[in-house]
């Protein structure tokens, strides 16, 4: 019996430690979950007693999902203007070499912060400023295009929300002036100013990029790459033609759209950029940096620009 009744008082106390050891539990839960709201409450009573606002309302938008052709975007406030002059600073003070300076980090930020959201932004070149016109149009669509498939994979491996493609030029820089008379002459055919180059076969036209690159109507282009080094490199000249391209084949949004090209003091950016750009279509130069807007047209237009363009494509003696 001795030993019967020792293992009914375990029996009726194992049950009895279980419930206190929970109810000890519990306690300390209502215990955290008062000071959890008791501090909330204090923040919101000091928020509202600061701003004279309610705390329901922000100043900062979180953002809207808008479905579009090519995935969704988000739309938003813009950035503030001391977040924009702060990332500019940082920028051109970069100690690397082959970075953009204030005077031309400065016109693609203005241009950025006018353009209706969500902004369209297509840029060729992975450069230093990557990062910088990615947080820029922070509430549109910002892709980038570079030459070397290895970088671009590496890029976005190591920075996600960076949207990065690559393509094969098929040009030289030693063949600028045989390949803009070639697009001269088939001006009316492959090289015509409005086309889907998606389907496209000239030399100049960049056809390999994904098929919605070619379905955006595009707001701001930045050709900064690929390099320029070397008459064997193959300079910017398809960049250059293709933005043009895209500019007057929109189909919507605004007529018109904003062409950078970065290094235009040297004469394989110079002759493709008055070619397909025009000189009538630059309304700003500062550095090396030019900056052209470029109108939709209709289709049946077979001419790049409205003025003669006197530029002559004579191979230097």
């Amino acid at each position: 019996m001795k030993n019967s009744n020792s293992n009914t008082k375990l029996i009726l106390l194992h049950p009895y430690i279980q419930k206190q050891g929970s109810s000890n539990r519990l306690w300390l839960l209502a215990f955290v979950s008062f000071f959890t709201i008791a501090f909330l409450l204090t923040l919101i009573y000091t928020r509202e007693s600061i701003t004279g606002k309610p705390a329901a309302v922000s100043t900062t938008v979180i953002g809207l999902a808008v479905g579009s052709s090519s995935g969704s975007v988000i739309v938003g406030q813009p950035l503030p203007t001391t977040v924009i002059n702060t990332l500019l600073h940082y920028a051109s003070k970069n100690n690397e070499s082959y970075h953009m300076t204030y005077s031309e980090l400065k016109p693609i930020s203005d241009v950025l912060r006018k353009c209706s959201s969500p902004c369209n932004f297509l840029v060729f070149g992975l450069t230093q400023e990557t990062l910088l016109w990615k947080s820029l149009n922070h509430n549109g669509r910002t892709v980038f295009i570079d030459e070397n498939r290895y970088y671009a994979a590496y890029y976005e491996e190591l920075h996600p929300e960076i949207d990065a493609f690559d393509v094969q030029y098929t040009t030289k820089i030693s063949e600028t002036r045989e390949l803009i008379a070639s697009a001269r002459e088939q001006i009316k055919n492959e090289c015509r100013p409005v086309q889907n180059l998606l389907f496209s076969e000239c030399k100049l036209g960049i056809n390999d990029l994904p098929n919605h690159v070619y379905e955006v109507d595009w707001d701001v282009i930045l050709i900064d790459g690929p390099r320029g080094d070397g008459p064997d490199g193959p300079g910017r000249m398809q960049p250059i033609f293709t933005s043009g391209v895209l500019a007057r084949s929109k189909k919507g949004g605004n007529p018109k759209t904003h062409i950078f090209v970065h290094d235009y003091y040297r004469d394989e950016e110079k002759m493709p950029g008055e070619e397909f750009l025009c000189k009538e279509n630059m309304v700003e130069y500062n550095d090396t940096l030019a900056h052209f807007v470029v109108e939709r047209r209709e289709e049946n237009s077979f001419e790049y620009c409205r003025k003669k363009n006197n530029n002559t494509l004579a191979k230097d003696s």
